[in-house]
């Protein structure tokens, strides 16, 4: 299985791709080729086509939550090249996402809405089980459960219903399970429930090793307790591989450099073969 990140914060060694703050990712496997998460716009599009790689050979894409920086660019692919895909999300994918304080109001969803795919001719695969087998080496997980009391919910992420705000705590996440030589590995775009929370859940559903762990991890703005309790956590499920990048924090992996974890580079241009 050959993964390519399209789009990440940070450059790889190409100096012919673009960065951007969001995440995507291109995985290649014996019978499927798809995306997974589609960055902030456009940008991963250009790199699609630096990195040759064709469009018309990707029939899936799969998009963890809909915040702007994992889904953005869906639009402007499906307008600079084809619709002939299946686009698979959580069921409750459109609900109102947005952030705010006494500070400040941003709206945090995605630039298209599902009248939008209709309209386009795209298909769409609403998932709601916590696992689904999408293919022969992937599975998707999603509708994770809070099974620890450090992962706090933000306080800041709400849904909106008419003009009823609540708590989003983000279960509804899409992670992918990867099946393959090296180890059984997690794909995710952002963790926002909290990367001990989703390991736990996948053991529960799978009883799986987890052999490693690949994206973000949402760690960026965590207090430091947080941050300590989730690198000894991962030392002690004996993770041998944390490819992380995104909304992980660069405090976070210098911490977990510390703590002994093996950590291993991941920005725009990286390929990870398994």
């Amino acid at each position: 299985m050959k993964l390519i990140t399209l789009i990440e914060n940070d450059l790889d060694s190409n100096p012919n791709l673009i960065c951007e703050f969001g995440f995507s990712v291109f995985i290649q496997d014996e019978d499927i080729s798809l995306i997974f998460d589609t960055g902030q716009s456009e940008k991963f599009i250009k790199n699609i086509k630096s990195l040759n790689i064709e469009p018309q050979n990707i029939k899936n894409i799969i998009i963890s939550h809909n915040h702007y920086d994992h889904s953005g660019g869906l639009k402007q692919y499906i307008e600079s090249f084809n619709n002939s895909f299946t686009l698979t999300i959580n069921s409750n994918f459109f609900d109102k996402k947005i952030s705010f304080s006494d500070l400040y109001f941003k709206i945090l969803g995605t630039n298209f809405s599902q009248e939008y795919l209709i309209k386009k001719g795209v298909k769409i695969n609403f998932i709601n089980d916590h696992i689904h087998i999408f293919s022969k080496n992937i599975t998707i997980f999603t509708n994770f459960e809070n099974l620890n009391n450090f992962e706090l919910v933000n306080k800041l992420h709400y849904r909106r219903n008419n003009r009823t705000f609540t708590l989003d705590n983000m279960s509804d996440e899409i992670v992918l399970g990867l099946d393959t030589n090296s180890g059984f590995f997690l794909l995710c775009g952002c963790s926002h429930i909290g990367i001990v929370n989703i390991v736990e859940n996948i053991k529960k559903w799978t009883d799986k090793k987890i052999t490693g762990i690949i994206g973000g991890i949402h760690l960026n703005k965590s207090n430091t307790s947080r941050i300590y309790k989730t690198a000894e956590y991962l030392r002690k499920e004996n993770i041998q591989y944390l490819v992380l990048s995104h909304c992980t924090g660069k405090n976070t992996l210098k911490i977990f450099k510390d703590f002994g974890l093996n950590l291993i580079p991941n920005n725009t241009g990286s390929t990870l073969i398994l």
